[in-house]
């Protein structure tokens, strides 16, 4: 088994019915997102910075296309669902750094994707 990627250090699975999170997919979408690379590669694509409270591209894009998946219809809504998961992925990515990372996709960043 290959190491924990940062966020999933803490993880554990008990049945005692604490600490429990809904939407469970979640984590195996995630958890497949960065063990395929995606995460990563997504990072490598787009902007980076070093700032405080600077908040990884890569995993702003792969939280957007959870919560899209559980049922997100727009930004709020997908920063509502990120802060459901908080306890799990750390603090929600707010609407508006989505919509920035969203807007540094141009046609460039996006054949890179492609």
């Amino acid at each position: 088994m290959s190491e924990p990627t940062g966020w999933d250090r803490r993880l554990s699975v008990v049945a005692d019915g604490k600490g429990l999170i809904g939407h469970a997919g979640a984590v195996l979408l995630r958890k497949l997102a960065d063990r395929t690379g995606l995460t990563a590669a997504l990072a490598g694509v787009l902007p980076a910075g070093t700032g405080r409270g600077w908040r990884d591209r890569g995993a702003v894009v792969v939280q957007l296309a959870v919560a899209i998946v559980l049922g997100a219809v727009n930004l709020s809504g997908a920063e509502q669902l990120q802060a459901h998961h908080q306890g799990l992925f750390g603090p929600a990515v707010s609407d508006s750094t989505t919509r920035r990372t969203l807007a540094a996709m141009d046609a460039e960043v996006l054949a890179k994707i492609a």
